[in-house]
């Protein structure tokens, strides 16, 4: 029987067990496979806690759907039922501009304008900066093909105030980025191509909301969760997993021959044999077990930076603090410009149900990312002082939570600066060197859910594709 091993117990690593065995039951071809996790506990970077009525989200909140795998998943894993969506009738984004929350201008779709009125009169940009945004009507397409960072082209196209109150705070958000640095191409592709068909990204956007269908049906969400938190997600899988799982335990050693794979562990001075081996692990993780093997792989894995940051959410009583902020959205977003000490919070009982009782408030504050990353390291009293801080400075709550859960995540977000996706290429190119290894996880082609979960199922497709000749 064919046996693999994944090194890797997080999202990505699950759901290419999950899948693989899925796979194998579907074409009757045999194949087992044993999981490696260094940690005590499975998934990663999803970690729910409950305590008292709060359900607080160490990692990622929720599974974004334009993105459909994440979702897949859950179904496939028979969660319809426990899925929930973000609240949209309560949503509303906000800025923080010059010491105040301003409404995120409605109309917009990521960075760009789609509605006149709203954008025209927003207090966020300024008249100059209104004007410079609407020019990308009249700017020529960029000539050149290849990789730019999000910031030069955000810059070209809308203009330096569009990335400094839109753009960069947003990049923060989502991938604890500098846009100075972060990679076009590996990140919104879709904006090249944008500006390539119709010459101007305000057009591309009327032309897609032009278009959009009219059958009077409700949108979907963009984001869903689960009612008990995403770590529901993860003990549905490992109860459904049916091969060997072995927790608290470190791959030290890769060795590969011409009959496949031996393992070598910290558990064991006998190494597990494997026709294939799947590194599901960060990159800086696999390169060291990868040196020996293929160095120049190694070496491409090693550019790849990471940044460390940290999760603080804080449970209130509603009357506490409902006179002091109405938390009537789901959060605020903070440029750089601003020097604050965090990089933005969310109002998660607001924004998602089943996250806090009617009686009670939750709320999450991100510190750290590219360039801040020195708070992360602080004591747990004085990072929730600075969080405290900040809030009472920005929100005006100066309440005491009565709950509170700091999760700190240190070198745990890949960032994909310039030429990210030419790296990934030539790392794929040099893995099919030798048959039977394989990439998958959040350093490669997507930091999200959806993203690893669309790894493993297509790592698990070209697994039995090499060792069975068949997708």
């Amino acid at each position: 029987m064919t046996h693999a091993v994944i090194i890797g117990g997080g999202i990505a690593g699950l759901a290419t067990a999950y899948y693989l065995q899925k796979k194998s039951a579907e074409t009757g071809l045999p194949i087992d496979y044993t999981l490696v996790e260094s940690e005590p506990r499975l998934g990663g970077k999803i970690i729910t806690k409950t305590i008292d009525d709060f359900v607080i989200e160490g990692g990622p909140d929720s599974i974004v759907t334009t993105k459909p795998w994440g979702a897949k998943l859950c179904r496939d894993l028979g969660l319809d039922d426990e899925l929930i969506p973000t609240n949209d009738y309560k949503r509303g984004i906000f800025v923080l501009n010059k010491g105040k929350l301003v409404d995120f201008p409605g109309g917009f779709r990521l960075t760009i304008p789609t509605e006149f009125i709203p954008f025209a009169l927003s207090p966020l940009i300024s008249p100059l900066g209104k004007l410079r945004m609407a020019m990308d009507l009249f700017i020529p397409p960029r000539q050149e093909s290849g990789d730019e960072s999000l910031g030069d082209f955000i810059r070209r196209r809308l203009g330096d105030e569009a990335l400094k109150k839109i753009a960069g705070p947003m990049m923060a958000g989502i991938y604890v980025a500098d846009p100075e640095k972060l990679s076009l191409k590996s990140t919104f592709p879709q904006f090249m191509a944008m500006e390539q068909k119709y010459g101007s990204l305000i057009k591309a956007m009327q032309h897609a909301k032009k278009n959009r269908p009219t059958n009077g049906a409700k949108p979907s969400p963009m984001f869903l969760s689960l009612k008990g938190g995403l770590n529901d997600l993860v003990k549905t899988l490992v109860k459904q997993l049916k091969g060997e799982l072995c927790l608290g335990q470190r791959v030290t050693r890769l060795k590969a021959d011409k009959t496949g794979f031996h393992v070598f562990t910290d558990h064991s001075q006998t190494p597990i044999y494997a026709d294939a081996v799947i590194l599901a692990v960060p990159a800086y993780v696999a390169a060291d077990l990868i040196e020996p093997i293929l160095p120049e792989l190694a070496q491409l894995q090693r550019q790849i930076r990471y940044v460390s940051t940290a999760t603080i959410s804080l449970g209130y009583r509603r009357a506490d603090v409902i006179k002091q902020h109405p938390f009537n959205g789901f959060g605020f977003l903070i440029p750089q410009s601003e020097q604050r000490k965090i990089i933005a919070c969310t109002w998660t009982s607001t924004k998602f149900d089943c996250r806090a009782s009617d009686d009670d408030v939750l709320v999450r504050v991100f510190v750290g990312g590219d360039g801040q990353e020195a708070h992360v390291t602080l004591p747990d009293d004085q990072l929730l002082t600075l969080v405290k801080k900040e809030l009472s400075d920005i929100m005006g709550v100066t309440a005491q939570p009565v709950v509170h859960q700091i999760f700190r995540w240190v070198k745990g977000n890949p960032q994909y600066d310039v030429g990210h996706m030419e790296r990934v290429d030539a790392m794929e190119a040099l893995t099919r060197q030798i048959p039977g290894l394989y990439l998958n996880g959040s350093a490669y082609r997507g930091v999200g859910i959806p993203d690893c979960v669309k790894g493993a199922l297509e790592t698990v497709d070209y697994l039995f594709e090499q060792l069975h000749g068949k997708a």
